[in-house]
Order: structure tokens, then C-alpha cells, then sequence
């Protein structure tokens, strides 16, 4: 069988000239469980949107800086961080091409922020000012290890499905989370403070957002296995 095309948006950012970015971790993890690697710079032309959705086979939203809260209609607060705006508007566009087309979306960290917001959801901006609980969602400086801790899955999810268990352990490394999850996306999984860590539009093959970073844990089971799954499914669009 053909392997899949997976698109997986860049970073993005404005200093003079735009410059895109993406760490190699989505590269190696898309590659690894059997897919075509393709990067996407945020292009807006409704042409090139439409071109990438025809030609592609699966998109992973990768990670990155904050969303700009003017998207989902909410001021800022002042511990976020916003990117420019051409790469979410870009991303939103891409994600409703990809469902139109029922082909599979891979949302990671910043990607499941970005999928709730596409679809009318609510993001918390700053889980330590707005939630305030003990548990670490991500590491203080780069001289500590990654943050860990358990999420729980939902029994009836596609994500259980895939993983097998009510229970993994994750890498995180965020500070924002869905707060109001949209009316077409259900939450399967959370952390043990209630910060929602996964979520999937029921009515989809594959379109799951996972606040925590696989490509992060190259070797953990639980990253084989949703890599995998992804993959499967678009190339199962591939033949559909």
C-alpha cells in the first residue's frame, strides 16, 4: 500500500521576514510508524489551502505558542503568549477541509487548543492563575525533565480504543487547555485536576487532540500505538 501524505504545520513568526520552524520529533514520529512527512508553512491563499487538502492523506496540528484569544472571543491575559495570527486562521481553514473530506487530524499540545477553538470552543490561558492546583503540567526551566503525570481515558473513546488503557502516563509541556470543549468535540481524556487532555469529534474516523506530546516519547507504548492508528487511517483515505 502507498504510504501516506501527512501534512504537519510549522511554527511561525514575524521578524522582518516570516520565518517557519518545526522540531524533528513530528518528522521522526510520522516517519516511524509508516507516513510521508510533508511541512506546511501557514499559506492563506484559499487556492493553496484547498490544494493541501486534496493532496494530503492526514494533517497533524503540531505544537507551539499561544493562540490569540481574539479567535475564540475572549481578551488576553497577561501571562499569554500569542503567535501571529496567519498561522491559526491558516490551520482553522485546513481543519474544516479535512473534516469536509472525513481524513484523518492529529491535534498535539497547541494542535488540541486549535482544534477546540476551529470548531467554537474556549481555551483557559493560564492553568496556573485560573486553575491553581499543585499538579505540573509543564517543566519550569529547560535544565529540568520534561513534566509527567497520568491522564485517564474516557471508556467509550476512540482514544481507549487505541491505547488499550484507562490510564497512561504523558509528557507535558503546556500552560493552556480547553476550558469550554465545542459542541462537536467530546473530552476523552483528563488529568487528575480536571484539565481536559484529550478530545474527538465522535462523528469522524480519525480526528483526535491530544494536549500532551507524543513525539516527546518516542519509545512509550502509548505513542506506538496512536502514531500507528493515525497512520492507518489515512491510509485507509488513500483507498476510500
Amino acid at each position: 500500500m502507498k504510504p501516506p501524505l501527512i501534512g504537519i504545520t510549522t511554527g511561525y513568526e514575524q521578524h522582518g521576514e516570516p520565518v517557519v520552524s518545526l522540531g524533528q520529533r513530528y518528522i521522526r514520529a510520522v516517519e516511524r510508524a509508516g507516513g510521508v512527512p510533508v511541512t506546511l508553512a501557514p499559506l492563506q491563499e484559499e487556492t493553496l489551502v484547498e490544494r493541501y487538502a486534496t493532496l494530503l492523506d492526514g494533517l497533524i496540528i503540531s505544537g507551539g505558542r499561544d493562540i490569540p484569544p481574539a479567535l475564540y472571543g475572549e481578551d488576553k491575559h497577561p501571562d499569554t503568549d500569542p503567535l501571529p495570527e496567519d498561522r491559526p486562521k491558516f490551520e482553522i481553514a485546513l481543519v474544516h477541509l479535512f473534516r469536509e473530506m472525513d481524513k484523518p487530524v492529529l491535534g498535539i499540545c497547541y494542535g488540541c487548543q486549535l482544534l477546540n477553538v476551529a470548531f467554537g470552543g474556549t481555551l483557559i490561558q493560564h492553568i496556573p492563575s485560573q486553575i491553581g492546583n499543585g499538579l505540573k503540567h509543564r517543566r519550569e526551566s529547560t535544565q529540568e525533565p520534561p513534566a509527567r503525570h497520568i491522564v485517564r481515558i474516557r471508556a467509550s473513546s476512540l482514544l481507549r480504543e487505541i491505547l488499550g488503557k484507562d490510564e497512561i502516563e504523558i509528557v507535558s509541556s503546556h500552560h493552556q487547555a480547553v476550558k469550554q470543549p465545542a459542541p462537536c468535540l467530546q473530552v476523552t481524556a483528563t488529568a487528575p485536576d480536571g484539565v481536559v487532555e484529550a478530545v474527538e469529534l465522535e462523528d469522524a474516523r480519525f480526528f483526535v487532540g491530544v494536549q500532551w506530546h507524543p513525539e516527546m516519547d518516542p519509545e512509550a507504548e502509548a505513542t506506538g500505538r496512536l502514531m500507528h492508528a493515525f497512520i492507518r487511517a489515512a491510509a485507509e483515505a488513500i483507498t476510500r
